[in-house]
């Protein structure tokens, strides 16, 4: 019989889940890519997130601390996030590398360091329906969008997406994110669904 699970997360043990569902509150949005007609966006788990669950869960289960490390292999930059298994001495670790299609800070270097800490933590269930969330669009129906002129104010170099959204809801329907709500700086709402 499988435990029952509260609306904190936890199951009935007290010990909270890996793969527990994150919060709006503990996603950030990245804008991919912006065009004259539509934005494309994608969510990721926000690092302090998830360094949280891994805490929560060392701390209800009472094991030692998680651990995560980052190698090189090739050009590629790899974190290895270890828990403790069966024994107390015997660590296991799952490993992955950046992601790049992250680009949450100016350092690109910082990019690699936190994307391959997400995608290694979500080996073990952390955050990952967010992370397999698809990128998506939003129409210039849907929210502002402006052209970027060049320095000679003569031609157009590229769009910016003038609305700020932040994701206010997540729905959660069999382990994958099924709908996200952002609200903009006016308080209007926009919807993603799961088709």
């Amino acid at each position: 019989m499988m435990a029952e699970e509260n609306k904190h997360g936890l199951v009935e043990s007290g010990i909270p889940r890996l793969d527990r569902p994150l919060r709006a509150d503990e996603v950030v949005l990245q804008v991919l890519e912006v065009t004259k007609d539509w934005a494309k966006l994608k969510l990721w788990p926000k690092v302090d997130a998830v360094r949280n669950i891994l805490h929560e869960y060392e701390e209800a289960t009472d094991i030692s601390p998680y651990s995560s490390r980052h190698y090189a292999c090739g050009r590629s930059l790899y974190c290895s996030v270890g828990l403790c298994g069966v024994w107390e001495n015997d660590r296991v670790y799952r490993d992955a590398c950046a992601i790049g299609s992250y680009h949450l800070n100016a350092d690109p270097a910082q990019n690699e360091c936190d994307s391959s800490f997400l995608a290694a933590a979500a080996l073990w269930g952390v955050a990952a329906p967010v992370l397999r969330m698809p990128a998506f669009r939003f129409g210039a129906d849907k929210v502002q969008i402006n052209p970027v002129a060049t320095p000679d104010g003569q031609r157009i170099k590229g769009y910016v997406l003038a609305d700020i959204l932040t994701c206010t809801e997540l729905a959660y329907e069999y382990g994958k994110i099924s709908l996200a709500q952002f609200t903009k700086r006016n308080g209007d709402k926009l919807l993603w669904q799961k088709h």
